[in-house]
């Protein structure tokens, strides 16, 4: 009796020990681990209002082009000590799709670091008019598609519910001519 329960225990720590989330066998590919963020970078109109962190900051990896920016942008942070591969990014605003950042794939964010996605050469993610500009708000909920873990890939969607990459359903700069820049704002998943 004594050997069957001590061999009970051991099989039970085991387990604890294989099935702890966030342990490092599976933390490099852990769709739930990262933290996502959008936020719109505008260098045209006004004073440049680039979010914070942004190109050259410490600890972050820089997927974009261009001398000026009308874009949106993506802000993953791997809070684990390892590092996460990201296999893609999209985004769907109502009838648009963004996939621009196909060549740079896989990304690997090194442990307790980001990666920041946005526009490849200028203006191809300007996600404040998605279709036509407009001045009249769309209703169109900004998706964010992350997909991690080439040999078992797992999407997580990301609710921009505060419609910050299509500066909420209008496009200022083409309505108010006012700048369009937005600070980071963290966005939420779902499988």
């Amino acid at each position: 009796m004594r050997k069957g329960v001590r061999s009970l225990l051991a099989g039970g720590l085991l387990a604890a020990f294989v099935l702890v989330p966030g342990s490092p066998a599976i933390a490099a590919s852990n769709v739930h681990a990262m933290k996502v963020y959008v936020s719109y970078a505008d260098g045209v109109r006004g004073g440049p209002t680039l979010p914070s962190p942004w190109e050259g900051d410490e600890g972050v990896q820089f997927v974009g082009g261009g001398t000026q920016f009308d874009a949106g942008a993506i802000r993953i942070v791997n809070p684990s000590r390892q590092p996460l591969t990201i296999d893609d990014v999209s985004v769907d605003i109502g009838s648009a799709t963004y996939d621009l950042w196909g060549s740079s794939y896989p990304i690997t964010v090194d442990g307790k670091s980001s990666v920041i996605l946005t526009q490849t050469v200028e203006f191809d993610f300007d996600t404040s008019e998605p279709g036509l500009a407009t001045c009249d708000p769309t209703g169109d909920i900004p998706l964010v598609h992350i997909m991690v873990g080439s040999r078992n890939p797992k999407t997580r969607t990301f609710t921009d519910a505060g419609q910050v990459l299509n500066t909420g359903g209008i496009d200022p700069g083409a309505c108010t001519g006012s700048n369009e820049g937005h600070g980071w704002v963290r966005v939420h998943g779902h499988d």
